[in-house]
């Protein structure tokens, strides 16, 4: 069945099989590194080509009862709008892969294990996010069930003395599991 982790031959299905050697937080980062290298060769660029280089973990805590990672992002003019602000289409897709990326911190075998897909992402977008702006993503898992999940993402300015600014813009991030299909297969 195509788009399920047993196809091996869809590249995100090929980046979740890599991760499957790390745990927790590890996972993460592997993703990131990972993502990094295979986006340099031109014949393998997709969506996330031009977020993953300008995205990092600054810190995580995988402690109940909300596990979480906050990112740096720097805004480049590749994901900007024509005002010359982060485009929204590109902050949806960093609340996207920002917002599952903490369900490696509470990952199993059998239990979120290919993260899998989103069945609502709804972003409120409160300011403008000028090109050349840093901004620290936070994101958390709320729930994880069986077959949902409820994360949410929190997006800040960060100011020049690297302090938390102002609220820029909010994500709620409900997915379904894919692990049940898999495993059916």
């Amino acid at each position: 069945m195509p788009g399920t982790p047993q196809n091996k031959s869809v590249p995100g299905v090929v980046l979740l099989e890599a991760l499957m050697q790390y745990e927790g937080i590890k996972k993460a980062e592997a993703f990131l590194e990972i993502s990094s290298e295979t986006y340099k060769d031109p014949k393998k660029h997709e969506w996330m080509t031009s977020i993953v280089p300008y995205l990092s973990i600054v810190s995580h805590s995988s402690s109940p009862p909300h596990p979480n990672i906050v990112f740096r992002f720097n805004v480049q003019p590749i994901h900007s709008n024509g005002l010359g602000n982060l485009h929204g289409g590109c902050a949806s897709t960093i609340f996207d892969a920002c917002t599952t990326l903490p369900l490696h911190l509470i990952s199993k075998p059998g239990f979120w294990q290919y993260t899998g897909v989103s069945r609502t992402l709804n972003v409120t977008y409160l300011r403008p996010i000028p090109v050349g702006t840093s901004v620290d993503i936070k994101c958390e898992v709320l729930q994880a069930g069986r077959t949902l999940c409820a994360l949410r993402g929190e997006m800040r300015a960060v100011t020049e003395d690297g302090r938390e600014g102002a609220l820029l813009a909010v994500c709620e991030h409900g997915k379904a599991s894919t692990d049940l299909l898999a495993g059916k297969l």
